[in-house]
């Protein structure tokens, strides 16, 4: 394509005002719900290192006024959703995670200013190659920035805590970056390295969202399910359990009065034993034999006595 400056920055403005936003709905999300689970910390972490390398990067090339804008307000918001994330999932007190941020961002504005004139003054001596560098740390901090997100995917078998507006925002703001790329005079490859990257991790994103995600609905719903019949069908165990041991019980005494074994024996059986066995009348009880009866000795005594007063 011809170069054309004003194409390109018209470009260029549409890209760099979506990424301006981008991370708006995530922001308010994390807010909203109060958590960040799913988002990693890392990913906004590294993509604001990302951010600091592109920053200076885009001042010193020098690309669209539109892309330098947009490149530090990305900075500002992806450190605000790093502290986001030391809040809600680190448990971070509001005035800790501030503190963090606040000093990153200063190390960030001191690391920039003095990237700036060290590159100024190489290029005063016809020395491009560490700007180059600039532009490729800044693709590969990009690439492996999405990596601890991957993990959070694998760790929970689902896309969680990212809004979509904000990944969808991102991809169509990548797409406008690149398309600018080519009304330049020269390609910028360093550039066109990170869009493309940024647009085609952010696919993989989707994707992984349109496998996993139905599949983690379908496990909470059977697990749900699952909870709800053993929630319904535990009372109705455990009271058949105590009826069958009611039945057991009663059995085992009914049992025990039919063979003798209980200790209420039947009236006329005689006295019972400890062991509950059948008594034996040919043994001594209570100090007499067997020939004598328990009344025999004092009806004896009665009639000598009558026989005395005759």
């Amino acid at each position: 394509m011809q170069p054309n400056k004003t194409v390109e920055n018209a470009l260029a403005t549409v890209g760099g005002i979506l990424w301006t936003v981008q991370a708006f709905p995530q922001i308010y999300k994390s807010f909203r719900t109060k958590s960040t689970k799913g988002v990693s910390a890392h990913l906004m972490l590294i993509w604001a290192l990302s951010a600091l390398f592109f920053m200076v990067y885009t001042i010193t090339r020098p690309l669209s006024v539109p892309s330098i804008i947009q490149v530090h307000f990305s900075f500002v918001v992806f450190t605000t959703s790093w502290v986001q994330c030391l809040h809600y999932t680190y448990g971070y007190s509001i005035k800790k995670a501030l503190s963090y941020g606040g000093v990153w961002t200063l190390v960030c504005i001191g690391f920039e200013v003095g990237s700036i004139f060290g590159l100024w003054a190489a290029q005063k001596h016809g020395t491009e190659i560490p700007m180059s560098v600039y532009g490729y740390m800044s693709s590969v901090a990009s690439v492996i920035g999405l990596l601890p997100q991957y993990y959070e995917i694998y760790r929970l078998r689902e896309v969680l805590g990212l809004s979509y507006s904000f990944i969808f925002t991102d991809i169509v703001g990548a797409l406008f970056y690149i398309l600018s790329l080519f009304f330049r005079p020269t390609l910028d490859y360093s550039a066109m390295v990170i869009y493309v990257l940024t647009a085609g991790m952010m696919v993989i994103i989707i994707i992984l969202a349109l496998i996993l995600n139905p599949r983690a609905a379908k496990r909470r719903r059977l697990e749900g399910d699952q909870t709800t019949i053993e929630t319904t069908t535990s009372p109705e165990t455990k009271k058949g359990a105590g009826m069958d041991h009611i039945a057991a019980a009663s059995s085992e005494k009914i049992e025990v009065h039919l063979d003798g074994s209980d200790t209420d024996s039947e009236p006329g059986s005689g006295p019972s034993t400890p062991t509950g066995m059948e008594a034996h009348h040919d043994v001594p009880i209570l100090g007499y034999s067997g020939n004598e009866t328990p009344h025999e000795e004092p009806v004896m005594d009665h009639i000598a006595e009558a026989a005395k007063k005759v």
